[in-house]
């Protein structure tokens, strides 16, 4: 059966609540006739909301009914007291509840008109929403047959009720999933996970704490993990860029920076002649470096990757503080003697080369083994692959020092928006790149304010990835900390519980001043529950996200059972 033979009329008279008193753009107000007796309503043994809060209501409008949300609801003064009484007889009273119009619909088909078509007059009758035509409504999939649908959620008071999206409104204007620690991100990130499987689709997981490990799904690591090593890969750090580099080692602009420039070149030109050792400049004849040094330009130029070793860098800044011609500046054809000034101007970098080349944590990046499979031919493989449908990266074991974390990441994102511009992913071979605690990579900025390093290639994914056929969904329980232009980018958002101001007005803005009145209900949702809402859905709605077969190891500590032992 199609989404269309699921409709019927929503202005069923036994779900009759009140008759409307007030209406404004955006908002109306409306007789409650049964809402004051505190007694639950029933019909054909499901309940039926009669005003309350968060609850759906239709409102009728001549050949269409306006979909509304229930906001407040309230006695005047003069009833308040008719509440309070003990006895059997119910009270005589008349609640006003204030709803949020939300949108427009064909009373025959249910066609959304999407915002408010034809406002209503005053004393039309409200009925209470029946939860199957919201869920309808919430999917946005009534008129869209042939589409794929993901179970993700159901109505948070009946989960008979399921609510199904399409991947297209979830998915391709990019997807953010919001909320505070405890409120069920990892949970809701695993369930996408499991429908992106179990339709055909292709998904990239950045797993920045390891707690996915037990999906079902090709897992490699990063870092000093205790895994076998074909399962063990590596971003060596010659595959980085210059900026990349400056961002690791932090150069001083004017001082160090060239001579760091020049030193990994001719790092480069070692491994060219087959050499293992350092360049020595002091008094040797330019001619024969400078024309290695332009075929290996040559080769990059045609894409090659050269390589270059991280343990020699310290040694050969040292031997390119020389003066740039010999005897006194006459002979020109050499470099001259070592330039003393130039030296210790580099000593603080030295230190910092020299005390990266020997931390272990960082050996997985810093002259790594060569057999260890690199992430960007893996990133290849995957993409070529048909019978591949997630990847799951582990980055629990990279530091966080030196930033590894984040020009990791960085590197990861710059390699996959090369792919889709080269063609690798498309709209007809697309991509999901799922990334836990966001806010650790998008758009961090290594550096102090004269000598920064933006990390930006998610940022630029999130700006420009979609007409790649190349979309991210995010996790992060720090919106704060996403930039506002990235947030922007961002169609489809799963906002959890959030308890902070600062969070909970991100979401305020980045959804629009109609949304705001929904947004106030943030702090107050339940674990799972979470509000579903973007450019693709007709409103905003409070679901239950349906938990996840194989769920992520996100639990807290059991203290009661631990100490209880002792």
């Amino acid at each position: 059966m199609n989404d269309n033979a699921k409709w019927f009329s929503p202005h069923d008279p036994k779900r009759r609540i009140g008759s409307l008193i007030d209406v404004s753009a955006t908002e109306a107000k409306i007789n409650l006739t049964k809402a004051g007796s505190g007694e639950q309503s029933w019909l054909m043994g499901s309940r039926v909301s009669v005003g309350e809060v968060n609850e759906f209501v239709f409102i009728e409008c001549g050949e269409y009914t306006i979909l509304a949300r229930v906001v407040k609801v309230w006695l005047e003064s003069g009833e308040r007291l008719s509440v309070d009484q003990l006895d059997d007889q119910l009270p005589e009273n008349n609640p006003i509840g204030l709803v949020q119009l939300l949108v427009s619909l064909d009373v025959q088909n249910g066609k959304n008109y999407r915002g408010i078509k034809q406002y209503p007059r005053l004393g039309v009758q409200v009925y209470a929403a029946h939860p199957q035509l919201v869920a309808l409504i919430a999917e946005g999939s009534l008129h869209l047959e042939g589409k794929l649908q993901l179970p993700i959620a159901s109505m948070p008071h009946d989960e008979t009720v399921t609510v199904s999206v399409t991947p297209e409104n979830l998915f391709a204007r990019h997807c953010a999933i919001l909320g505070s620690t405890g409120g069920g991100k990892s949970y809701t990130m695993a369930t996408l996970l499991e429908n992106v499987e179990r339709l055909g689709g292709k998904a990239l997981l950045i797993d920045a704490t390891g707690e996915y490990k037990n999906l079902p799904c090709d897992s490699y690591y990063v870092g000093n993990n205790n895994v076998s090593r074909d399962k063990q890969t590596t971003y060596p750090h010659w595959l980085f860029t210059d900026s990349d580099i400056r961002a690791l080692l932090r150069p001083a602009g004017q001082t160090q920076a060239p001579k760091l420039d020049a030193a990994i070149k001719s790092l480069k030109v070692i491994i060219h002649q087959g050499r293992s050792d350092i360049l020595v400049k002091a008094n040797q004849e330019k001619e024969l470096i400078e024309r290695d040094l332009l075929a290996v330009e040559s080769q990059e130029l045609q894409g090659k990757v050269c390589k270059w070793s991280f343990k020699l860098l310290g040694e050969q800044i040292e031997e390119e503080c020389v003066w740039p011609s010999a005897d006194y500046g006459k002979d020109i054809t050499k470099w001259g003697d070592k330039h003393i000034g130039e030296f210790g101007h580099c000593l603080s970098l030295i230190s910092r080369i020299e005390a990266m080349a020997s931390n272990k944590h960082l050996d997985w990046m810093l002259d790594c083994d060569d057999e260890l499979t690199m992430i960007p031919n893996l990133l290849e493989d995957f993409l070529s692959e048909n019978d591949q449908s997630i990847l799951r990266l582990d980055l629990s074991a990279v530091p966080f020092e030196a930033h590894a974390r984040e020009l990791l990441v960085n590197a990861i994102g710059r390699k996959l928006l090369t792919l889709a511009r080269e063609g690798n992913i498309s709209h007809d071979k697309p991509l999901l790149v799922f990334i836990d605690e966001a806010h650790q990579f998008l758009n961090k900025t290594i550096g102090e304010e004269h000598n920064a390093f933006n990390l930006d290639a998610f940022g630029n994914i999130a700006k420009e990835g979609r007409k790649y056929g190349l979309n991210v969904v995010i996790a992060t329980q720090r919106p704060r900390d996403i930039p506002e232009d990235v947030l922007s980018q961002i169609g489809t958002l799963i906002v959890h519980r959030l308890t902070n101001e600062r969070d909970q007005e991100v979401v305020k803005r980045s959804v629009g001043a109609i949304d705001y009145r929904s947004a106030s209900f943030l702090p107050a949702l339940g674990q799972g529950e979470a509000l579903l809402l973007g450019v693709d859905f007709p409103f905003p709605m409070t679901v239950q996200i349906k938990m996840p077969n194989i769920k992520p190891e996100s639990c807290s500590a059991i203290f009661s059972g631990v100490w209880g032992r002792i």
